[in-house]
C-alpha cells in the first residue's frame, strides 16, 4: 500500500481468504497441523505439494514449502467438499466466521475508510479537540466538500448527536479535501490527529515487525458499541501504514475486512422506512374491527385526552361518549361520533373517552378549567422533563405508517398500541426537528448565502456581458451600415467610371480607325490636295485653341503661323504640366516624330470632348489637308 493509500482510498487488496484459513489452520496447534496432513493425505491430492530432500542422518524426507496456491489446493482437497456439505447446518458463528471464504476469494476488495476514520475521531475526546482546531480554520471549504459530495444522502451522520453531527459533517469535508489532494497537509494534519488520539495504539504497533490479523484484538473495547471497534482497527491500520510496518492478509484480517464491508453498506446506505406487511395490514384491521375510530388513534390518546376531559366536564355533559373526544387541533366533542370516525385526526374513540371521564378528577398544571383526568404514567414521564404530550398535537401520523408499526411489533393489545403510536410520534417530532436544525444551521445558512451572492454575482457580470456584446454588436452594426454606404458610393462612382471607360473606348475606337486610314492613305502614297472647303475650315483653326505635339522643331515653327492661338509641345517633352490641356478643344499629334510616353501622358491627361487628331511629316501643306480631311 502506498503512502496516505488508507485516507485517501480505504483498504484496497486481492482476497485470498482460503490460502490464509489453511494458514490459520496449519498453526493453531501441532496436533491440528497434523490432522490436516493426515486428511492431505487421505484424499490423494497431493502431487506437486511436496518434494524429497536430503535429511541429516543420511535418510531422504519430505518437504512442504507452500505459497498461496498451493494453500488453495489444500483448501479444495481438505475442506471445500466438507463446508459446501456442511454449510448450512453450521451454528451462526461458524457461518460468520467462513463467511469470508464464500464471500471474499479471489476478489478485489475495497473498503472506504472515511465513515470508520470520522467515528473514530468524534467518539475520540482528543481527536474530537484537535480536529475541531483543524476545520474551524477552513470550515467554510470543508462545508462546502461535504455538500458537493453525496455523502448528503448517506444514513451515516444520523449515527451521531444533533451537537456531533456539525463536527462530524467537517470532518467529512476535511478528508474529502485530503482526497483531492493526496499526500498533501491535510492527509499530515490528519494523521497527527489520529496519532494524538489513539497514542497507546500507536506505541504497540510501534514495536511490531509486522501487523497480522491478531494485533486487531488491541482495539476491542469493553463497551457494545462494534462500530467503534471496527473504526479503531481501521485506525490501526492507517497508523501501520504510516509507520511502514507491513499489515499480513492472514485469515482474522480478512474477518476484519468482512466485519469493515458489512458496517460500511450499513452506514453509507440511506435511511430507508420498514415495508408494510400482509401481516401488518391484516393486524391493523383485526384491531380496527375492535375499535370503530381507530382513525383518531393515529394521534394517540396522550395527545387529546386531558383536554377532551376539561371541556367535556366545563360544558356539563354528563355522557363523554356521546359528546366525543377532541381531537388535537380542537375540534369540540359535539360532533359527535360520526364527527369523531370522519376527522383522520388526533381524536379518540368514544369508548375511550367514557373510561377517561370516569376517573376522579385532578387538577393538572396549566389545565383550561383546572381539573383533568389524573396523569397518566407516560404523561408523568413527559412532565417530569419538562414537556408535554400536547406539544405532540400538530404531529400526525397517517395510516401507512401505523400499518409499519404493526408490521413491525404484530399484533398489539389497545393499551400497548397507545403508548407505541405516543413513543411514534416523539419519534417523528425529533426527526422534524433534526431537519430544520440541520436545514437552519449556521454553515448550511452561510453557504446558501454564499451561493446566493455567487449567483447574484453571476448574474450581474452575464448582465454586462450581455451589455457589452449588445454595444459591441450595435457598434458593428453603424460600422457595417457605414461600410454599406461607402461600398455604394464607390459602386456608383465605378459605374460612373465604367461609363467614361466605355465612351473613352469608343472614342479611341475611333480615333484609332482614322489614324490607321491615315496610315494606310501614306503607305499608298495619296496625296491630295487641300481642298477649297478644307482651306476655309481651317482659317476658322485660327480661332480655336489648340495643342500641338510632336514633328520637327521647323515644322512647329511654321504651324504657328497657321495656329497662333494653340500651344506647341516637343515631342521628347514628357514632365509637362496637365493645365496646359486645359480649355483645349483639338490635341494634334505630329505622328512622324513622336515619343511614346508624351503620346501615353496626353491620352491619360486628356478631358471629356477633346478631339484628337493625326497628322505626319514636315510639309505643312500636306499636314493641313490632313486635318482638314478629319475635320
Amino acid at each position: 500500500m502506498g503512502q496516505w493509500n488508507i485516507i485517501c482510498n480505504g483498504v484496497c487488496c486481492y482476497g485470498r481468504p482460503k490460502a490464509a484459513f489453511v494458514a490459520k489452520s496449519m498453526g493453531v496447534s501441532a496436533g491440528t497441523r497434523h490432522t490436516v496432513m493426515e486428511m492431505l493425505m487421505e484424499s490423494g491430492e497431493t502431487e506437486g505439494l511436496f518434494r524429497l530432500i536430503d535429511a541429516e542422518n543420511g535418510g531422504a524426507g519430505l518437504e512442504a514449502r507452500w505459497g498461496d496456491d498451493e494453500l488453495e489446493r489444500v483448501f479444495e482437497a481438505v475442506y471445500s467438499k466438507r463446508l459446501r456439505n456442511r454449510r448450512e447446518k453450521l451454528p451462526e458463528e461458524a457461518r460468520f466466521f467462513l463467511a469470508p471464504i464464500f464471500e471474499l476469494d479471489h476478489r478485489e476488495i475495497h473498503v472506504d475508510s472515511l465513515p470508520f476514520l470520522i467515528y473514530a475521531m468524534v467518539r475520540n475526546q482528543r481527536c474530537r479537540t484537535a480536529l475541531k482546531e483543524a476545520t474551524d480554520r477552513e470550515a467554510d471549504q470543508c462545508y462546502e466538500a461535504y455538500r458537493e459530495s453525496d455523502l448528503r444522502e448517506a444514513a451515516f451522520f444520523c449515527w451521531f448527536l444533533q451537537e456531533d453531527r456539525e463536527l462530524a459533517r467537517n470532518a467529512a469535508g476535511l478528508l474529502l479535501l485530503a482526497r483531492r489532494q493526496a499526500e498533501g497537509e491535510r492527509c499530515r494534519i490528519l494523521m497527527e490527529i489520529l496519532n494524538l488520539g489513539y497514542k497507546p495504539l500507536r506505541n504497540q504497533i510501534k514495536k511490531l515487525n509486522a501487523f497480522s490479523g491478531d494485533n486487531f484484538s488491541a482495539a476491542l473495547d469493553d463497551n457494545s458499541d462494534m462500530a467503534e471497534n471496527l473504526s479503531r482497527m481501521m485506525v490501526q491500520m492507517a497508523i501501520a501504514e504510516d509507520l511502514g510496518i507491513p499489515v499480513l492478509h492472514d485469515y482474522l484480517f480478512y474477518i476484519v475486512l468482512q466485519m469493515l464491508l458489512i458496517y460500511e453498506e450499513e452506514m453509507m446506505s440511506p435511511p430507508a422506512g420498514p415495508a408494510c406487511t400482509r401481516e401488518g395490514e391484516r393486524c391493523y384491521r383485526k384491531l380496527q374491527k375492535e375499535n370503530p375510530y381507530l382513525e383518531s388513534y393515529h394521534a394517540s390518546f396522550y395527545l387529546a385526552g386531558s383536554e377532551t376531559m376539561e371541556r367535556g366536564k366545563a360544558g356539563g355533559c354528563g355522557k363523554a361518549g356521546g359528546c366525543g373526544k377532541a381531537g388535537a387541533h380542537g375540534e369540540a366533542g359535539a360532533r359527535g361520533k360520526a364527527g369523531a370516525h370522519g376527522e383522520n385526526g388526533n381524536a379518540m374513540g368514544a369508548g375511550k373517552a367514557g373510561k377517561t371521564a370516569s376517573a376522579p378528577a385532578s387538577p393538572l398544571p396549566g389545565g383550561k378549567w383546572g381539573i383533568a383526568s389524573p396523569p397518566e404514567p407516560m404523561e408523568l414521564l413527559f412532565l417530569h422533563y419538562r414537556l408535554h404530550p400536547r406539544m405532540l398535537a400538530g404531529i400526525r401520523l397517517e395510516r401507512r405508517e401505523c400499518e409499519q408499526i404493526f408490521s413491525l411489533f404484530g399484533a398489539l393489545s389497545e393499551e400497548e398500541y397507545e403508548s407505541i403510536l405516543l413513543a411514534a410520534t416523539l419519534c417523528k417530532y425529533i426527526e422534524q426537528l433534526h431537519r430544520r436544525c440541520e436545514e437552519n444551521q449556521l454553515e448550511e445558512l452561510r453557504c446558501r448565502s454564499r451561493q446566493i451572492e455567487e449567483r447574484e454575482r453571476q448574474l450581474v457580470l452575464r448582465q454586462e456581458q450581455l451589455a457589452q456584446r449588445e454595444r459591441l454588436i450595435a457598434g458593428q452594426r453603424e460600422a457595417l451600415e457605414r461600410l454599406a454606404g461607402d461600398q455604394t458610393q464607390k459602386i456608383q462612382k465605378l459605374e460612373n467610371a465604367l461609363l467614361e471607360l466605355v465612351e473613352r473606348h469608343e472614342k479611341e475606337k475611333e480615333e484609332l480607325a482614322s489614324l490607321r486610314s491615315f496610315a494606310y492613305q501614306l503607305r499608298v502614297g495619296q496625296e491630295e490636295e487641300l481642298p477649297a472647303h478644307g482651306r476655309e475650315k481651317l482659317e476658322g483653326l485660327r480661332l480655336e485653341k489648340s495643342l500641338v505635339i510632336g514633328g520637327h522643331s521647323n515644322w512647329q515653327k511654321k504651324m504657328r503661323c497657321h495656329f497662333p492661338n494653340s500651344q506647341f509641345l516637343a515631342c521628347d517633352n514628357r514632365n509637362f504640366d496637365p493645365s496646359i490641356l486645359r480649355n483645349k478643344r483639338y490635341i494634334i499629334f505630329n505622328t512622324d516624330i513622336l515619343k511614346h510616353a508624351s503620346y501615353n501622358r496626353i491620352m491619360a491627361e486628356r478631358k471629356k470632348g477633346q478631339k484628337i487628331l493625326y497628322v505626319h511629316g514636315n510639309n505643312v501643306e500636306r499636314c493641313l489637308g490632313e486635318l482638314a480631311g478629319q475635320l
